[in-house]
């Protein structure tokens, strides 16, 4: 469902503009004024927002620019509607960042056809992120099977040597030629096998964890009722200050919040998310990480900020492609948090992101559309 914003300060045009789009795929929101505008984006950002240009106190034109000049806003397209004839202000409202204009008098097919264009744009656009995250996270299975390959031959040769140990032992015990010394070296020599042995095996089993992450990533969602508040507090209760030392924040106007989605996929996003800014966002600075959590008939939006470093010396686009973390030089971490994270909203969830390095540390806006269960 695509969330579109109406300004107009004439409550006949909102009336029309809304009949005119009134669809099942459309959640559309009104606003008489630039002020309410911006009020009503602060509260939820929409997918497309189409403006009057002229309007009293903050014309549609001042508006774009605000929303151009805010990082956290720049992204929407803003389609503006003006008089047929009035080209000047057209075409200043194109310069400022406008992707396009609806004539008045209002004609529906051309409406319907200009708003449609837009809405597959926005489609186009996610379907190639989700191709790129998708081509991006098989390319990673091949690598990660490849890296398997080292500490599992590391973790053979030092099983092979325990069982060279444990042969000469025995032989040395039948003969009774054991002797107190050689007892202990062979009893050193069998544990530094047996440890280097156990920290191949942990490493394989960390990469076969990631592959089974990845493979939910991909795996079609099953969704059902689950309390959202409750859900997101347990994964809280996961990351204990004493161990992390980051403070992790909810808040909500809700105290319950029954929803209808894949409470294990949104465990597994957020699990993620969180992991990646302790592992590497949070190096210098300690936090805290706060999650607000909003809900309507529609959808769910969460906002997370890890109030972290943020990106160093890489972009939004590295940082969604796998074995890239947001600090570079955090050896242990491979990288994969946000990728995986990534692909299973836009695939699995069927929802939307927006990822941004701000004063804030890493920011994410997340929108899973509702469910409903047959």
């Amino acid at each position: 469902m695509f969330d579109i914003l109406i300004v107009d300060d004439v409550a006949e045009n909102l009336q029309m503009l809304q009949l005119i789009l009134k669809c099942p795929r459309f959640r559309i929101r009104a606003a008489t004024s630039g002020h309410t505008a911006l009020q009503l984006i602060e509260n939820q950002l929409p997918d497309l927002i189409i403006t009057d240009i002229k309007m009293p106190n903050m014309s549609g034109v001042d508006l774009c620019r605000l929303l151009k000049a805010d990082k956290r806003t720049s992204h929407i397209p803003i389609v503006f509607v003006s008089a047929y004839t009035d080209t000047g202000n057209i075409v200043e409202a194109l310069e400022v960042g406008g992707v396009d204009y609806i004539s008045k008098p209002f004609r529906p097919a051309e409406i319907n056809a200009r708003v449609n264009t837009q809405i597959k744009l926005l489609e186009a656009n996610a379907l190639q992120v989700k191709r790129q995250l998708s081509d991006a996270l098989n390319q990673m299975v091949v690598g990660v099977a490849h890296e398997i390959n080292t500490p599992l031959g590391t973790g053979i040769t030092a099983a092979s040597h325990l069982f060279g140990v444990i042969t000469e032992l025995t032989k040395e015990f039948e003969k009774k030629t054991l002797s107190q010394n050689l007892l202990s070296d062979l009893l050193i020599r069998s544990n530094e096998s047996i440890e280097l042995c156990e920290r191949s095996l942990s490493r394989v089993a960390e990469f076969v964890n990631l592959l089974k992450t990845i493979s939910k990533a991909e795996a079609p969602a099953q969704p059902g009722m689950c309390d959202l508040v409750e859900l997101i507090k347990q994964l809280i209760s996961q990351y204990h200050f004493d161990e992390t030392g980051v403070e992790i924040k909810l808040a909500t106007e809700h105290s319950v919040l029954d929803v209808t989605l894949d409470a294990n996929l949104l465990q597994l996003v957020l699990g993620n998310i969180i992991e990646d800014s302790i592992n590497h966002g949070l190096v210098d600075k300690k936090g805290p990480i706060e999650i607000m959590l909003r809900a309507n008939e529609q959808e769910i939006e969460i906002h997370y900020a890890d109030n972290g470093i943020g990106l160093i010396d890489i972009t939004i686009e590295d940082l969604l492609k796998p074995f890239v973390t947001s600090r570079r030089g955090n050896s242990g971490h491979v990288g994969l948090s946000t990728p995986v994270a990534a692909n299973i909203i836009s695939g699995a969830l069927q929802g939307g992101y927006t990822v941004r390095s701000t004063d804030r540390g890493i920011e994410w806006i997340i929108k899973i559309p509702m469910v409903r269960l047959r």
